[in-house]
């Protein structure tokens, strides 16, 4: 069976390190679950028994934006990167996590988005829930707040655009 590398970028704020595990390739899997796999009998590539890696995830379908980090440099969600697709583009079978640089790292893969979270809160980037619902047409909104509108509520606040 095919294996490949992860190389993960680990540690807590005052000590990182990088730490390798090979894998046996799976078809279809991808990021997240490679991390799980590596949960269930975390042995390094040394042969050396390992800790657990940290990392957040939420919903695994690319809706939550909560397992974001960077995959080979590139800001994304673990849980839609698959690992086939990833050794075909890169041509290689080594591949390297690590957390989001532009948030506070908690320990390994787990960063502190509340600073994102907080800033959205300033900017009220909501539609606020007053409690009235009525059956009568909105407030109109012309057709190029509309556009800017829409743009903004696809935001799924991952925070990947903030790595660029």
């Amino acid at each position: 069976m095919d294996k490949y590398i992860l190389k993960i970028f680990r540690g807590i704020p005052d000590h990182q390190y990088w730490e390798e595990f090979e894998l046996d390739l799976v078809p279809m899997a991808n990021v997240i679950s490679s991390l799980m796999e590596i949960q269930k009998n975390p042995i390094n590539r040394k042969g050396e028994k390992s800790t657990p890696i940290a990392w957040e995830q939420g919903c695994l379908e690319e809706v939550c934006g909560s397992c974001s980090m960077l995959i080979n440099g590139i800001p994304r969600q673990a849980c839609t990167a698959l690992i086939h697709k990833i050794i075909k583009q890169t041509g290689s079978h080594e591949i390297t996590l690590a957390p989001m640089t532009s948030f506070p790292l908690v320990k390994d893969l787990f960063v502190d988005r509340e600073p994102m979270y907080n800033n959205l809160k300033k900017t009220k980037a909501w539609i606020d829930a007053d409690g009235s619902h009525t059956h009568e047409f909105g407030p109109k909104i012309s057709p190029e707040k509309q556009q800017t509108m829409y743009v903004l509520s696809t935001c799924m606040t991952c925070g990947c655009c903030s790595e660029v």
